[in-house]
C-alpha cells in the first residue's frame, strides 16, 4: 500500500471511530489542519531567513524536495513573500518514481502518480500532489526536476564528506536530494549547458534545507560508507 492509498485508509479509519487526522495533505472538506502545517513548514524559512541576514547573503536560488508539496509551499510561498518570485530562482525536486509534482508543471495542472513508488527518498514517496501547495507551486516555481535514487545518495555522501572548513551534514535520503541536484550538475559532462538552465553562476547563493537526518542508519551508512546507489561508471 502506498502512502496516498494509507492516508485514504486513515481517514476512514477516523472517520469510523470519530479521530481526528491530521495530515498536510488536503483535500475537498479537508483544508485547515493542512493550511496549519504548511504555516508551520514556513517556520522553516523564516528561521533561514534570519540567519541568511545576519551572514549577509541574499539567496538567488532554492532547491526544495517535494512529496505531496506541502512543505516546499509552505516554504516557498514565504520565501517568495519576502524576495519575491522574480528576484529568487525556486527549483522543485522529486524522485523520478514518485514525481507527481514535476509532471503537474509539465502539464500545468495536477497529475497523479500510481503504484508502489519504490524510491530511496521514503519521505518524498507520494503520488499526489497537495492542492493548497500545489497553488503555490504552480504560480511561484522556476522549474521542476525529477531525479534517480542516485542524486540523493550522492548529496548524503558530499554533505557527510565536505570540504574543507564546512560542516558535516548527517542527512537523509529525502534531506539530501537538493544538495544532490547541485553535485550531480557539478559533476555532470554538460555541467556549463546545465548550469545556464538552471540560471547558475559564480554568484549565486542556494538556499537547501536538509528535512531529515539518518532515519535508516543501516542504509545511511550503505550508502555513505559503502557507495549504495552510485551513478555507474
Amino acid at each position: 500500500m502506498n502512502y496516498d492509498d494509507t492516508v485514504r485508509l486513515t481517514m476512514q479509519h477516523a472517520q469510523q471511530h470519530g479521530w481526528e487526522v491530521v495530515q498536510d495533505t488536503a483535500w475537498e472538506g479537508y483544508t485547515k489542519i493542512p493550511t496549519w502545517i504548511m504555516q508551520g513548514y514556513a517556520t522553516l524559512a523564516d528561521e533561514a531567513v534570519e540567519q541568511m541576514r545576519e551572514m549577509g547573503v541574499t539567496p538567488t536560488h532554492v532547491l526544495l524536495q517535494a512529496g505531496v508539496g506541502a512543505m516546499a509551499g509552505g516554504v516557498l510561498g514565504y520565501l517568495v513573500d519576502v524576495y519575491s518570485p522574480q528576484n529568487l530562482h525556486s527549483i522543485i525536486v522529486e524522485p523520478d518514481k514518485a514525481d507527481c509534482i514535476y509532471r503537474s508543471g509539465v502539464k500545468g495542472d495536477i497529475v497523479n502518480v500510481g503504484g508502489d513508488m519504490a524510491t530511496i527518498m521514503a519521505g518524498l514517496a507520494c503520488g499526489e500532489p497537495n492542492p493548497l501547495g500545489w497553488e503555490i507551486l504552480r504560480n511561484c516555481a522556476t522549474q521542476f526536476i525529477s531525479c534517480q535514487d542516485s542524486v540523493a545518495a550522492l548529496g548524503m555522501r558530499v554533505l557527510g564528506n565536505p570540504y574543507g572548513n564546512d560542516p558535516r551534514i548527517i542527512s537523509g535520503e529525502s534531506g539530501a536530494v537538493g544538495l544532490g541536484v547541485l553535485a550531480a550538475v557539478h559533476y555532470h559532462p554538460q555541467r556549463q549547458s546545465l548550469m545556464e538552465k538552471l540560471a547558475l553562476n559564480k554568484d549565486a547563493v542556494v538556499l537547501v534545507i536538509s528535512t531529515e537526518g539518518d532515519t535508516d542508519v543501516k542504509h545511511y551508512r550503505e550508502v555513505v560508507w559503502e557507495g549504495k546507489h552510485a551513478v555507474a561508471p
